[in-house]
């Protein structure tokens, strides 16, 4: 090989070395469009995500609600309940006291 044909191809390899360490910032279109449609997908499954988290969020305060109110309930019923026994007590102690015998 002639030292002419020599330096071109070692100018080749030297451009050809160049351009595979810099990289290639071209992208074919349909893929450019492909990953923008991604990017796009991704940002709406990221507020789809958000929304939905608020909306669990929301719905465990509601139920961490019902279950305050329930418990409130069952306390209610229990002391109304003492209360209906402590009057039958003293409806049968007043009947008692005045020789009546209590109807059950």
């Amino acid at each position: 090989m002639s030292d002419k044909a020599r330096r071109v191809v070692a100018m080749l390899a030297a451009v050809g070395c160049l351009t595979v360490l810099s990289g290639c910032d071209w992208w074919p279109p349909a893929l450019q469009q492909r990953i923008s449609q991604q990017e796009t997908q991704v940002q709406t499954l990221g507020k789809e995500k958000t929304a939905l988290q608020d909306k669990v969020a929301e719905l465990t305060k509601a139920a961490d609600d019902c279950k305050a109110q329930a418990a409130q309930g069952v306390k209610a019923q229990a002391d109304l309940q003492a209360q209906v026994d402590q009057l039958k007590a003293d409806l049968e102690a007043a009947l008692a006291k005045k020789g009546k015998p209590a109807k059950k």
